[in-house]
């Protein structure tokens, strides 16, 4: 991998410098859109989830100066989902919200997921997010197209090949070395960061 920093606990260690402008540049374009998502799978307004985030933020901040990484300790991820999943349930305590109406009770329940499962499928998906786009800037543009319309967008063999000028031994090959290099950057990226 190039000069690209891993977020993984070594960005943890990073971010504990507050003049690491590069570092909390990273963390935050990892991490706030995965608590922007998480607050509004929560069914906060925008503004509320926005504000939450933000105190979720600060909060990092204040506790990273004082951060040592061990995992025995516990993980980063368990660490940030409390977070966000105690400063929801101070939210909704502070807005006092109505309680349960009896309508509410009368229609069938549907069955909502967990929090903590939202949380993970988040967590997951921010990281995949930037592991993609740290491959598309290390591969040729083609390469990427082609991994992309193929392997993310479904489109059939023929196709692709088709429209990109491949044949079919070269698209598997891009596949294989590209889903290779994402799921090093996936575990790189969650290395000491998983529950």
């Amino acid at each position: 991998m190039s000069d690209s920093p891993a977020t993984r606990a070594s960005l943890l260690l990073r971010v504990r410098n507050p003049k690491d402008v590069a570092a909390w540049a990273e963390f935050d374009a990892i991490y706030r859109p995965l608590l922007m998502k998480f607050c509004s799978s929560s069914r906060l307004a925008h503004a509320d989830a926005e504000d939450l985030v933000q105190h979720c933020m600060a909060a990092i901040h204040r506790h990273t100066e004082s951060f040592e990484y061990d995992p025995k300790k516990g993980r980063f991820k368990g660490w940030l989902r409390t977070l966000v999943n105690n400063k929801i349930r101070d939210l909704y305590r502070r807005k006092n919200h109505e309680q349960a109406k009896t309508e509410n009770f009368e229609r069938e329940q549907e069955r909502e997921p967990l929090p903590e499962d939202v949380f993970e499928k988040l967590w997951m998906n921010e990281h995949l997010k930037h592991a993609l786009q740290l491959v598309r800037q290390e591969v040729e543009e083609s390469s990427f197209a082609a991994y992309r319309r193929y392997a993310i967008d479904g489109q059939s063999v023929k196709q692709v090949c088709q429209e990109l000028n491949l044949n079919p031994n070269q698209l598997y090959a891009i596949k294989f070395r590209l889903t290779r290099k994402i799921h090093e950057l996936m575990k790189e990226l969650s290395d000491g960061m998983q529950a």
